[in-house]
């Protein structure tokens, strides 16, 4: 959830940013932090009632997020483990 939040925030400032200096890439920034953030947190809220479904938006959640935060090394490495345990989680439910 904290890491979804963090990727909406992220991508609210910097449209922000975008639309007081006139900077161009608004078209990549909106859509892949606060649209990837956006599907992290869907992710997590839906991941209880259907792990399939949940599972679905918070890895593509964490792939639209990876794109523009390649550069920090820290938060791709975070969505991709969070990918990964949200996978292996759902496999795990379904199972049972």
């Amino acid at each position: 959830m904290s890491l979804g939040s963090l990727l909406v925030a992220a991508g609210i400032a910097e449209t922000v940013r975008l639309l007081r200096t006139g900077d161009g890439g608004l078209w990549f920034w909106l859509p892949t932090l606060v649209g990837g953030g956006a599907l992290v947190v869907a992710g997590t809220l839906v991941f209880s009632r259907s792990p399939g479904l949940g599972r679905v938006l918070t890895c593509a959640g964490c792939v639209l997020g990876i794109l523009p935060t390649m550069w920090t090394l820290i938060v791709p490495v975070l969505l991709i483990v969070l990918a990964v345990l949200s996978i292996k989680q759902a496999a795990a439910t379904i199972e049972n």
